[in-house]
């Protein structure tokens, strides 16, 4: 998994030219997928033109190669078709996706209260998107101190896309303020249920360094990060 810095470099070197951006939304909304004879066709370009825009939308992961034989058999020719990918690009970075997963498997477990439910899914999703992504907390070596934790969790929000201040406190705990909330307006809307699951999250993507236990300051998106018990 890229990071969000080359989430944003990938879709701009991708879409940073006018004409590949027509290409893209001509491919995307074809009935079927395109070669770049049709493309250059269309477009009036010559196809090594035409090819190289779509290769830069293929590597920016918005088109897809397509490998189909043709009628008469013979090597399979290289189609153009949409990558079928979610793109999510909000700035500062949003995470309404995942919330509304969390949600959505919560709701689906018809057992226990749906606060609890919650906070369990809320806590699993956190963990699996760092074990997905080969998070630096994940790389810890076992047994490191709060302080490398700390480190290791400041440069995971970073990698996200987020920006936290985490600083050490006189009682030996670490304090993380999140300069903006991954959830936008739903945590002003919703407070207690939003900063909640953003806590169980968090606390998802530091079990991969141990069980650390995050505790909430009293205020949106501001934690108190302790030792495990």
């Amino acid at each position: 998994m890229k990071t969000y810095s080359d989430h944003i470099a990938r879709i701009s070197v991708a879409l940073a030219d006018p004409t590949r951006r027509e290409i893209m939304e001509h491919v995307i909304y074809a009935d079927s997928p395109l070669s770049v004879r049709e493309v250059a066709d269309y477009f009036g370009l010559h196809a090594n033109a035409a090819r190289m825009h779509l290769d830069k939308l293929v590597k920016g992961g918005l088109l897809r190669v397509v490998r189909r034989r043709g009628e008469h058999g013979g090597r399979p020719a290289n189609l153009y078709d949409a990558s079928g990918e979610d793109w999510d690009l909000n700035l500062p970075p949003r995470w309404y996706k995942l919330l509304a997963e969390v949600m959505a498997r919560a709701v689906s477990e018809r057992k226990g209260d749906l606060s609890g439910r919650l906070g369990y899914e809320a806590y699993e999703i956190g963990r699996e998107e760092a074990m997905a992504s080969s998070s630096p907390l994940a790389h810890l070596h076992r047994g490191a101190g709060l302080g490398s934790v700390a480190e290791a969790w400041r440069e995971e929000i970073m990698r996200r896309g987020h920006k936290a201040t985490v600083r050490p406190l006189e009682d030996g705990r670490f304090e993380a303020s999140f300069s903006n909330c991954p959830f936008g307006d739903f945590s002003h809307r919703y407070p207690e249920m939003v900063c909640e699951i953003h806590r169980c999250l968090e606390e998802g993507f530091l079990s991969l360094a141990g069980a650390f236990r995050l505790e909430s300051a009293g205020k949106r998106c501001v934690f108190f990060l302790e030792p495990p018990l």
